[in-house]
């Protein structure tokens, strides 16, 4: 049934358990008893009892339990698991390691005192060859064993996903805007100037799977609003440091799930050249490399259609000032990826373009000098170049223009925007998206918008001063983008 060595590691990691009751701690939510199974699913419930040593999942033939409970044979389908889980995901059960059969699912959680904890669902039936596996049946059962209704249609009782829509892109690429907080008025701008897609930071903390919960949440809403969704996932660099490359998998099994609700696309990380989201001494696009590909391998073994991003190395050139334990240069950086091979393992190289503070069609003028990341054609270069020959189209996952216009005066870290109007803002997003859409080799394949309805502004956050709806409740940047609608 399966692998001897789940078996072998459970005992040896609980050792003798005795029989324990179900409790309110220890919960399997989905799936639900009377249902049938195929592939690999994911189980959701509850196992947080204070003194929880660890837990798994296993099985046992339906007909030999219902026979006798305590004769039962339990065979583990899940490697025990040490971190507590409250409404959230427990684990993957990949029911190819078992005959098509009937069998009953219990979650044990062993205690560090002694004893254990459990939680049943079942009947469940695993139908991975069966052509009627729709048709729920208890093979084997009497009439008095069948549970009520079970010639009904049994419907899924774990939580709701709403499949993502099917949307038609009118603009000359496809745009979209990130948002801070669920806001009805704002996706009917966002709609009406022709942007389809909407993008949610979410963070990964270890351990946390309320985190799933938050992420589904914001898929449903965009989808429902008809909108495909862009998850941007970073992680803890505190976390990663201490965990080292056991982190990757982890990171991995959160953006798998991630996966399961639908987005169209999902970014890992976010500006990886940075100490601030990296540590400190491990920047290195190898080391990025080694967390991407796993990544991507699970997100794609889930559902093939979701467009994987690279994070987007921030635009800088500080490497001189703080040396290569603190930043790489974005241009480095890009290069680095490329020899690392990232073109192998994403559908698309993460871009951020958010200093401009002239027209983006311009390559030269800035006040501030002449360096390349401050003009957008030059900034796009610097991604583009390391990957031509690949195939790998570019994807803004972040381009913005700051304003204070009516917040009052930048922080003195963004005071180089200061003179920039809510008027130009609107005009530059236009010409950004223009301009993007005509770049060939790589091509830009999506362009998000930073931000749509952000409102912090304080001294060392303004995100609100790059939102396109801006105090007023207005939306310049909603009309100057729609006129390019086709």
């Amino acid at each position: 049934m399966q692998k001897v060595g789940l078996t072998l590691l459970a005992l040896l990691l609980l050792g003798a358990i005795s029989a324990g009751a179900q409790t309110s701690d220890v919960v399997i939510d989905y799936p639900p008893s009377v249902y049938h199974v195929t592939g690999r699913i994911t189980i959701y419930g509850t196992v947080n009892p204070p003194d929880l040593q660890a837990y798994f999942l296993e099985v046992t033939d339906y007909d030999a339990y219902q026979q006798s409970p305590d004769a039962a044979l339990w065979t583990p389908v899940t490697l025990p698991i040490r971190t507590p889980v409250t409404n959230g995901v427990l684990a993957e059960w990949d029911t190819l390691t078992v005959i098509d059969g009937v069998y009953m699912l219990r979650l044990r959680a062993a205690l560090r005192g002694g004893g254990a904890r459990f939680a049943l669902a079942g009947p469940i039936r695993v139908a991975n060859s069966d052509p009627n596996a729709g048709q729920f049946a208890i093979i084997g059962a009497t009439s008095a064993q069948q549970p009520p209704s079970t010639n009904a249609v049994i419907e899924p009782q774990g939580p709701v996903i709403v499949p993502r829509p099917v949307v038609v892109n009118p603009l000359p690429i496809p745009v979209g805007g990130q948002f801070d907080t669920f806001d009805e008025r704002a996706a009917q701008l966002i709609r009406a100037a022709g942007l389809t897609w909407i993008k949610w930071q979410i963070p990964f903390i270890v351990g946390d799977f309320s985190l799933i919960t938050v992420a589904r949440d914001r898929v449903n809403w965009s989808h429902e609003r008809g909108f495909n969704v862009l998850l941007s996932v970073k992680g803890d660099k505190n976390e990663l440091a201490s965990m080292g490359t056991a982190y990757y998998e982890e990171y991995a099994g959160f953006v798998g799930e991630l996966a399961r609700l639908q987005p169209s696309a999902i970014q890992v990380w976010n500006e990886q050249n940075l100490d601030r989201e990296w540590p400190n001494g491990q920047i290195d696009p190898r080391r990025y490399a080694a967390l991407l590909q796993p990544a991507y391998e699970r997100i794609k073994s889930i559902d093939p259609a979701i467009m994987v991003i690279t994070g987007a190395p921030a635009p800088t050139g500080a490497e001189g000032a703080f040396g290569l334990n603190a930043v790489w240069n974005d241009d480095r950086y890009y290069q680095g990826m490329a020899n690392a091979g990232i073109a192998n393992f994403a559908d698309c190289i993460g871009i951020h373009y958010n200093e401009g503070i002239i027209p983006p069609s311009q390559l030269s003028g800035d006040p501030r000098g002449d360096y390349p990341t401050y003009y957008f054609p030059s900034m796009m270069d610097r991604a583009a170049l390391p990957f031509r020959g690949t195939n790998r189209p570019l994807c803004f996952s972040e381009l913005g223009y700051l304003s204070p216009e009516g917040y009052g005066r930048l922080p003195a870290g963004f005071a180089w925007g200061q003179n920039t109007s809510v008027a130009e803002q609107a005009q530059w997003l236009r010409e950004a998206i223009q301009i993007a859409a005509q770049r060939q080799n790589p091509r830009v394949e999506l362009l998000i918008i930073f931000n749509v309805n952000f409102t912090r502004f304080v001294d060392d956050d303004p995100q609100g001063g790059f939102a396109i709806i801006r105090p007023d409740g207005s939306c310049p940047a909603c009309d100057a983008i729609a006129t390019l609608r086709r």
